[in-house]
């Protein structure tokens, strides 16, 4: 049992890497954590979008995850590199959910 705790307001979505090594939060706080399994340290925090993170998924066999946002925005991260690698922006409203 693991318990993860930095969010400054509540977490709204949650994925694991399939390698098992790390979980991505998203939150209401416009941030997402990348958190590491073996001792569920933080080992990032990312400034992610301008609204809050409502969806978050890892690409299968990466440790590449998107986001989607109420800013109307989906993002595509690398976990390794703790940055943003490409940013959409062709949503008229809120994004919700996403999955690949």
């Amino acid at each position: 049992f693991l318990s993860l705790y930095g969010h400054r307001l509540p977490a709204l979505c949650v994925d694991a890497s399939s390698d098992g090594e790390m979980v991505a939060t998203g939150s209401a706080d416009k941030s997402v954590k990348i958190w590491g399994l073996d001792f569920g340290d933080c080992r990032r925090s990312l400034l992610a979008h301008t609204e809050a993170v409502t969806a978050l998924r890892f690409v299968r066999d990466t440790h590449y995850f998107w986001t989607a946002s109420k800013d109307r925005t989906l993002r595509h991260w690398d976990a390794d590199a703790q940055a943003c690698v490409q940013v959409l922006r062709a949503h008229k409203g809120d994004v919700w959910g996403l999955d690949l």
